[in-house]
């Protein structure tokens, strides 16, 4: 627990340090402040890192306290202020109740998906790219862009372009607290659910939306599967979540700019906007699709708003636009060269359609409860007054999604490779806003409760206790059994583990074993590649992903039993300093099989078994031209 409140203070601090030099208060500090510290990581590893400065929490803190002079010094030029709060004080304090209540759920279905271990490893195939990542960054300090792609592809002269954000603030976590590697990705994994909920309630309270309303949408958005769970156990797509947690907040931010333009609400949404960017490339312009509803709203019958609103858009986005220069660039290096995804199309589209409706994806049942909120908010939908746009976005991310479920045509894959062609990226991006139209079908309710129970604060508990009731509990049990999978097994049928407990101990051994400049030779597939952030071992394979490979890297994983006949084998070995080899038991994928020149090293005679337990067996090079000095 230690681990999940260091991560709240890594969250919350630095970003909420900046917020207050610009203003911000109240809800809208509590929602971006979080941002504002992937943006202020996001931006200072890189650029340190051009410098010759390392990223640690020194460097960052540093950072931080610039950035924070920065913008206060910008609010010197600024005028106004912000509006008076919609709310009561009573409203928020019910709201903060329902947020806390949120975090509590989020909190509930995802620790127990972990089996009550914060330590337990995510199985799937991203997990581990993120978890090196963010080891490479501590032990490194290595904060560029191209960094935490250096633990697969070292061979790889500059190595590949990745957003970083979400792994330089891990990498802070790791750092201060020392917890393990698996329990850092695990402490920021818990809190997004209820980062969802915070950002969507800021944003109700925001456009004038009632303190019902906003609970309730905190409440949704916490139990519907498709916004943050399903992805949570699938990849885990851990930075896209991030992002995604962050995308409502892109629209206030955005709105309050155009409401009163000036330098210290311009610093803002450009620090926002490439705070997005520093986490993952895809959610900018995710976030970009989901306030042009807004801005539609904003600008119809108008168009001389729209002219003004462009023009005042043009300062914050060329400073963002120079802020971000080496995530840009780095971009469009990449751009060329990622091949075009194209998953299966296998629902029909009245499926699909029917998927959005009823908040079901890939799960047994639909929520049905979620659904019926949701179909009185789509039936009083004019009552949502300013939030009307939400249902732009929704119909927007609703029919990719739809196409990209159901159409399997070259043009569909080209057209939704911002998102990997993927359903569970799509289906989530829609659910975001459909959880605001949800909350909203509550609060309906609450008005016909209210006709009878004639007591606000009964009303509201009346109203919010039948969505929990009926739900079960926010369908906690149903959301803890779809998020095991990230921690039990994923897609295969045997329901095998990639890494145990007893793999993990031989990477262990590993570490009193390997110097810091050898590698040891691993199955690409076995998830042998989490022993560099366990234990601080490179891999000859880091990542699951074998495109690029190396020659040599090929030569071990193709030939490595031909070791005492081939010198190509022997010349890759010494040219990568092997001296040790590790064999775990499982796969990523339930198809893989042991790499054929790692099969039958049992009875190798340059090999000497020095560990072995009942998943994982470690050797030593024992022959005469073994990297052993």
């Amino acid at each position: 627990m230690t681990t999940i409140a260091l991560a709240v203070l890594v969250l919350w601090v630095p970003g909420g340090l900046v917020a207050l030099a610009t203003g911000l208060r109240g809800w809208s500090l509590a929602s971006v402040s979080p941002l504002l510290t992937y943006f202020v990581a996001g931006v200072a590893g890189p650029w340190l890192w051009k410098i010759g400065i390392p990223f640690t929490p020194v460097t960052f803190c540093v950072y931080t306290l610039a950035v924070a002079a920065v913008f206060l010094w910008l609010r010197r030029f600024s005028r106004g202020g912000e509006p008076p709060s919609p709310w009561t004080r009573r409203a928020d304090a019910a709201v903060a109740l329902c947020l806390l209540a949120a975090f509590a759920v989020g909190f509930v279905v995802l620790f127990r998906a972990m089996g009550g271990d914060l330590n337990a490893i995510p199985q799937d195939w991203d997990a581990g790219y993120h978890a090196n990542g963010i080891r490479y960054i501590a032990d490194t300090g290595d904060g560029s862009l191209y960094g935490t792609s250096r633990v697969n592809w070292y061979e790889l002269p500059g190595g590949l372009f990745y957003p970083n954000a979400y792994h330089l603030v891990g990498s802070l976590v790791y750092t201060l607290g020392g917890a393990p590697v698996p329990a850092v990705l695990n402490a920021t994994t818990v809190l997004l659910p209820g980062l969802l909920a915070l950002s969507l309630a800021a944003l109700v309270r925001h456009f004038g939306g009632r303190a019902v309303t906003a609970g309730a949408t905190a409440l949704v958005a916490v139990a519907a599967t498709s916004a943050t769970y399903d992805n949570l156990w699938r990849g885990p797509l851990l930075p896209f979540t991030v992002g995604l947690a962050f995308t409502p907040v892109l629209a206030t931010v955005l709105d309050r700019y155009l409401r009163r333009p000036s330098p210290d609400t311009g610093a803002v949404l450009a620090a926002c906007a490439v705070g997005l960017l520093a986490v993952h490339s895809s959610t900018l312009f995710g976030g970009i699709l989901f306030v042009l509803p807004m801005l539609v709203q904003r600008w119809w019958g108008t168009w001389s708003t729209a002219r003004r609103d462009l023009v005042a858009l043009l300062p914050p986005m060329a400073v963002g636009g120079l802020v971000a220069v080496p995530h840009l660039f780095g971009a469009l290096s990449v751009s060329g060269n990622i091949a075009l995804v194209d998953w299966p199309s296998t629902f029909p589209v009245s499926q699909a359609v029917g998927t959005l409706l009823t908040f079901q994806h890939v799960t047994a049942r639909p929520q049905i409860w979620l659904a019926v909120a949701l179909w009185i908010g789509l039936f009083a939908f004019r009552r949502l007054a300013a939030l009307r746009w939400v249902a732009g976005p929704a119909l927007l991310f609703g029919a990719i999604f739809v196409l990209t479920a159901s159409f399997s045509q070259p043009w569909v894959a080209k057209a939704t490779s911002p998102w990997w062609n993927d359903q569970f990226r799509l289906v989530a991006l829609a659910t975001v806003p459909l959880c605001v139209v949800a909350g909203h079908g509550v609060a309906q309710v609450h008005d016909l409760l209210g006709r009878r129970l004639r007591v606000p604060l009964v009303t509201s508990a009346a109203a919010l206790g039948v969505l929990v009731l009926l739900s079960g509990g926010l369908y906690v049990r149903a959301n803890e059994v779809q998020a095991h999978r990230a921690y039990g097994y994923t897609a295969r049928e045997d329901q095998s583990y990639v890494v145990t407990k007893n793999e993990v101990l031989a990477m262990q051994e590993l570490g009193g074993l390997v110097k810091p400049d050898e590698r040891v030779l691993n199955d690409r597939n076995d998830g042998s590649l989490w022993m560099y952030a366990i234990a601080g071992v490179h891999p000859v394979a880091g990542h699951y992903d074998g495109s690029l490979e190396s020659p040599d890297v090929f030569t071990l994983q193709a030939h490595f039993r031909d070791y005492d006949t081939d010198p190509k084998v022997r010349a890759a070995v010494q040219h990568l300093n092997v001296r040790y080899v590790l064999i775990g038991r499982g796969f990523v994928r339930e198809y893989n099989r042991r790499a054929t020149g790692l099969r039958d090293l049992g009875g190798a005679d340059f090999l000497a078994k020095v560990y072995e337990n009942e998943d994982a067996v470690v050797y030593r090079l024992v022959g005469p031209e073994s990297a052993a000095p």
